[in-house]
């Protein structure tokens, strides 16, 4: 019966330190069983110490073999033999792949994060932890949650665990090119994009989730400047007309799906060519300057002041309510802080200016239609000579 098993048996027996193969089934026999002396050896020793044991032995050819050790008394055991060659060399492979994979993610310039369903980091690379800003041992083996860094969006608020990237992909979701800024454990700011993609058997069943992470915080803040550059006018640190038209446009539109009003204020400075022809142009810009100045200290944080060019200003006044004078009290805080002079290279440079006015939705509907009639009410105002409010 043992002869049918498809085991390779033996049973040996120790006489006089002596060891003497007794029994080999055909399994046994048409294998290529450990032979060394150092495989005698440990044979003898099992014989005379009567032990149960399993050892791993490699064969000639690259073979490799489970050995289990049964004692059977009066100095015998008996040796079962198992080829599991095609384990150790897939597990060689796995290894191989595994070396592969670190070698390859060491090399990557993006941070890579796995976690598992747990929301645990089973796997990250040394980029992702300079990313985070923590060594790597203090990234892996940790639930996202315990990571010691705060991600925000591009509104600076925090995001709840359950909108982080990794999280979400860990709920089955597809995440791409998500702009997140990093707040370290430093205090230290990043901008990073993120992938992230769920991790899926090949029954479907989800076993985690995998991200890349790479800092852009340079190209986002090229970005900004840029923005900054196209919306700025250049003489003041104003928004220029571009910027202009667009909050004009969104200030309206959020006003009209409140039933709350906006006013434009179109100035036209008095004096300011009287200052050029006089003081030079370094006057006049200084001049410039500090009207913009003195304009942004006399309204709301959340209103706008504009440069369009020249000596043209606007002052936006956002979500007024239904208070009928906040208009006009706006408009005097503008005149009194334009009032004083402006001291420049031991003179005082005095300026005045005309003022056009127009409210949403009393004088028109649009962004267009408003600076129309406040560019109309402006002109009126520059001749009656007297810096007036129509």
């Amino acid at each position: 019966m043992l002869d049918v098993v498809p085991v390779g048996l033996q049973v040996w027996e120790a006489t006089g330190g002596a060891l003497t193969l007794r029994y080999a089934n055909e399994e046994a026999k048409g294998q290529m069983l450990p032979s060394d002396a150092g495989w005698a050896d440990t044979l003898l020793d099992a014989c005379e110490a009567q032990q149960a044991a399993t050892f791993e032995l490699e064969a000639p050819g690259d073979e490799w073999w489970r050995a289990q050790i049964t004692p059977l008394g009066a100095g015998s055991i008996l040796a079962a033999y198992w080829n599991i060659t095609a384990q150790k060399l897939h597990e060689r492979s796995l290894r191989a792949s595994e070396r592969l994979n670190r070698e390859i993610l060491s090399g990557l310039q993006e941070g890579v994060v796995v976690a598992d369903t747990e929301g645990r980091v089973v796997v990250a690379n040394e980029a992702a932890a300079v990313i985070f800003g923590v060594p790597l041992d203090e990234l892996t083996d940790r639930t996202l949650s315990a990571i010691p860094v705060d991600l925000l969006d591009d509104r600076g608020h925090l995001l709840p665990t359950e909108h982080l990237p990794l999280v979400r992909a860990l709920r089955g979701e597809e995440v791409s090119d998500q702009v997140v800024r990093f707040v370290r454990r430093d205090g230290s700011l990043l901008w990073v994009e993120v992938h992230a993609n769920p991790l899926h058997h090949d029954d479907g069943q989800l076993y985690g989730a995998v991200a890349s992470y790479d800092d852009v915080t340079a190209r986002v803040e090229q970005d900004r400047r840029t923005r900054h550059e196209a919306d700025t006018d250049p003489l003041t640190g104003l928004a220029n007309r571009r910027a202009l038209e667009r909050t004009l446009a969104a200030a309206l539109g959020r006003a009209g799906a409140r039933a709350r009003s906006v006013g434009l204020l179109m100035l036209d400075l008095d004096g300011f060519k009287a200052i050029n022809d006089t003081h030079g142009h370094a006057a006049g810009d200084e001049a410039l300057r500090e009207v913009a100045r003195r304009l942004s200290r006399s309204v709301r944080e959340r209103d706008l002041v504009a440069r369009l060019g020249g000596d043209e200003f606007v002052v936006v006044l956002t979500d007024l309510g239904g208070r009928s004078g906040a208009v006009r009290d706006s408009l005097e805080r503008i005149q009194d802080a334009l009032a004083e002079p402006i001291p420049f290279a031991g003179a005082n440079l005095s300026l005045g200016a005309a003022v056009g006015v127009a409210t949403f939705p009393a004088d028109g509907g649009n962004a267009a239609d408003l600076l129309a009639h406040a560019d109309r009410a402006m002109y009126a105002a520059k001749g009656a000579r007297n810096g007036s409010l129509r």
